[in-house]
This record gives structure tokens, sequence and C-alpha cells, in this order.
């Protein structure tokens, strides 16, 4: 694996793309990205867009080959990313991830939804209060990413209940001009390893949906 640093270089571009950006989001940004891996003819890439200090884009890649450091609009730093896990090891991690459920209506049709505008649709149609639809929401996102199976499946426990960075809603638009429309959460906490070889394999295929936008990347030090 890789996990590269990428930034927009100058160039005469430069104002289009961002404005391509600007308009498109998420989608915008993962076909920017995969300029870099023009040999793929699936994404092998999972990303992680955050904004400089200048304003401007940057993106954290982990890919499964090396992207192209030669390129016109990119400037691309980039190593091998083999890290070395153990069990009871303790990270520190960010991760920004979409959230869904699946739910089975009283006709027994199984739908997934996203976890945060299902919270938010219940406690309207109670009339809560804008108090109430906040802490309605934490919590689901909190029930979400504190769920036994899923850690179990991810190889790793959470040492406390982790801290909610943001909540973003995002509208993107795609081909023949459908939109997509989904919630993404910025978690900060610590893990500890329970399967190192398990967690590996979860992080190089990324956490939760809406990998292909920018979900399901997780930055982790150890500690």
């Amino acid at each position: 694996m890789y996990l590269s640093k990428v930034t927009l270089a100058p160039s005469c571009d430069m104002a289009n793309i961002l404005l391509k950006l600007q308009r498109n989001g998420a989608y915008s940004s993962h076909q920017l990205l995969w300029q870099l891996f023009t040999q793929e003819e699936q994404r092998q890439f999972i990303f992680r867009q955050e904004q400089a200090v200048n304003g401007l884009p940057t993106f954290f890649v982990l890919s499964l080959n090396e992207p192209s450091l030669n390129s016109d609009i990119f400037q691309v730093k980039s190593k091998e990313f083999e890290p070395k896990l153990h069990e009871g090891q303790r990270l520190a991690f960010k991760l920004r991830v979409n959230p869904t459920i699946c739910i089975t209506d009283t006709n027994g049709h199984s739908k997934r939804h996203d976890v945060l505008m299902h919270a938010k649709y219940q406690m309207k149609h109670e009339n809560g209060t804008i108090v109430d639809v906040k802490r309605h929401m934490d919590q689901a996102a909190h029930q979400w990413i504190c769920d036994e199976k899923r850690l179990e499946h991810w190889g790793m426990q959470l040492d406390s209940l982790p801290e909610i960075e943001a909540y973003t809603q995002h509208k993107t638009l795609k081909k023949l001009g459908h939109r997509l429309q989904f919630s993404s959460v910025d978690f900060q906490g610590v893990l500890t390893l329970t399967q190192p070889e398990k967690f590996l394999s979860q992080y190089a295929n990324g956490f939760g949906r809406a990998k292909a936008l920018g979900c399901g990347l997780m930055l982790i030090r150890s500690i």
C-alpha cells in the first residue's frame, strides 16, 4: 500500500479545477484523483479531503499502487505504507465515515438509510427542538461506531467514546445528472487493536460506505 499527500500544483487549470470541486464536491474530487492512477480500470484507492490554511484542498490518499509522481496539476508526496501492528497496541485515530443502517419496514422490505438523516427525521417527526435533534444525531452516530459486532469485524476496540469533530451533509452531481446525497461524520479518538491482521485488511479496504466519495480512510498514529 501507499499513503500519499496530494495538493494542487500552481497551473493555468487551477481555477477551473477549484470551480469543479466547489460545484460537484466529493465526486469531482474522486474523478480528479483518479488521474493519478491512469493504469487502473477500477478504483483501488480511498481518500480524505481537508482544507489547508491557504484555502486550497489537501488530499490524503491510500492506494494499492503508487500514484503517478509526474503530474502537471498535482504535487504528490508518496511513501510505502506498511505499519507494524500488534495485539493490544493503542492508536490515536481520525476517521471520516458515512454511517448507514438497514431498516425493515412493516411489509418486510429492507432498505439502507443514512443513520444521521434517519435520526434527524425521527426527532423532527416528534417535534424535537434543535438541541434535541443535535443530541439524537450524536447518539445515533456514536451508537453506529460503538457497535460491538462492527468493532469486532474491524479487529479493534474503542478506549472511550470518540469525539465527533464534524457532521457534513454532502450533495454531489454524478453522471447523467444523477444527484447523490449522503452524510459524513468525522470521529476522533483512541482505539486498541484486538486482531491486527483483520484491522489492517479492513484498513486497506476502508471503513463504512461512500469510500469512493472521500469516506473510509482512517488516519492513525501510535501513542
